[in-house]
């Protein structure tokens, strides 16, 4: 059937939501149904030619429209819900006004939260560049010696990684305040970084919270670049037996030695791993009714874990001898491969206090 025809036998449409409530701060999908004057039922998220696109959508309450489809309409909710805990979805068909729907939708406060306020971690050093290879030594280069090969250059050291960044200092607040809808009261949770902006939660007396104040790890140490290879030596001249039918050849050529292979270059040294940045000091402060909440509180403000050391570049490899007709070169030596960087330090944890507030 065409979605026009689709259209006009619609008699009524209704929003449903994946869930039957949400917690204060998440996200609700939500979906059109509609009744045809046929008998059909038909889902905007399955077998609809039509959806929300199709039409105005205003939303009330504690929440606003986070992404919308054809399909689906996710709504996301907000964490300060107290005074409106609810939220409420109004559609109306473009086409046909008349088809209209409100859905609401309770919001709790009974779930487990997470505040971060852990630093970032350090980057990781930059790796050391390759060697370039030694050249090949030329063939008969001087008095029909070959050329010795080109010495492989050294790898560039790995650079270090970076400090992870130390972890912010925190103080949370904790208190008691009413929530009329059920009569009830509610925990507010504020947390505040040292430079005065705050997150504030809302839970329910059996909920959670874990705060977070680490500090960032270290980057990783950059690896240390190979060392280059060597150049093979270059050949000597041999010698040329004289023939009676050429008489261009009646005298022996000079004979020479083989060149000897160029050494291959030290790998570079990995860089060094970033230190751990240490966690932030944590501060609580509870009124007198709020001190039952310390046990559902977890804090997490452990130093950062310090960077691995880069590995050492590989060592380049001699090059080859020469050969000659009065005798070989030496091959060439090989490098050194290049050492590991050292490990980062771990940061230190932070401190917990606790403290009444008045």
């Amino acid at each position: 059937m065409r979605k026009k025809k689709q259209l006009e036998l619609i008699k009524s449409c209704q929003v449903f939501a994946e869930k039957n409530s949400v917690f204060a701060g998440m996200n609700i999908p939500t979906y059109l149904a509609f009744d045809l004057a046929d008998g059909q039922q038909l889902y905007s998220n399955k077998n609809a030619r039509f959806g929300f696109k199709d039409f105005n959508i205003s939303i009330e309450g504690s929440g606003q429209r986070q992404w919308r489809s054809k399909r689906k309409l996710t709504v996301a909710t907000y964490y300060n819900a107290i005074n409106d805990p609810y939220i409420r979805i109004n559609v109306q068909m473009i086409e046909r006004p008349e088809i209209r729907h409100t859905f609401t939708i309770p919001i709790h406060f009974n779930g487990t939260y997470r505040v971060s306020h852990s630093a970032n971690s350090g980057s990781t050093g930059v790796n050391g560049q390759n060697g370039r290879a030694g050249n090949d030594g030329r063939n008969d280069y001087s008095q029909h010696n070959g050329e010795d090969g080109g010495y492989g250059e050294y790898g560039d050291h790995g650079f270090d990684g970076r400090d992870g960044n130390n972890g912010s200092d925190v103080n949370v607040y904790v208190s008691l305040v009413d929530f009329e809808r059920d009569n009830t009261q509610l925990v507010k949770i504020q947390s505040c970084y040292a430079n005065g902006s705050c997150k504030t939660r809302y839970l329910s007396k059996t909920g959670a919270i874990s705060i977070y104040a680490e500090g960032g790890s270290g980057g990783d140490g950059g690896n240390g670049g190979c060392g280059g290879e060597g150049g093979d030596g270059g050949k000597g001249a041999f010698k040329i037996r004289s023939t009676d039918n050429d008489r261009s050849c009646e005298k022996e050529s000079y004979e020479g030695y083989g060149g000897n292979g160029g050494n291959g270059g030290y790998g570079g040294d990995g860089g060094r791993g970033g230190h751990g940045g240490n966690g932030g000091d944590v501060s609580f402060y509870f009124t007198d009714d709020a001190w039952f909440f310390k046990s559902r509180i977890s804090v997490y403000n452990g130093g950062g874990s310090g960077g691995s050391g880069g590995t050492g570049g590989k060592y380049g490899s001699g090059g080859k001898k020469g050969t000659g007709g009065k005798g070989n070169g030496s091959d060439g030596r090989s490098g050194r491969s290049g050492n590991r960087g050292d490990y980062g330090y771990s940061g230190q944890a932070g401190n917990v206090y606790y403290y009444n507030w008045n």
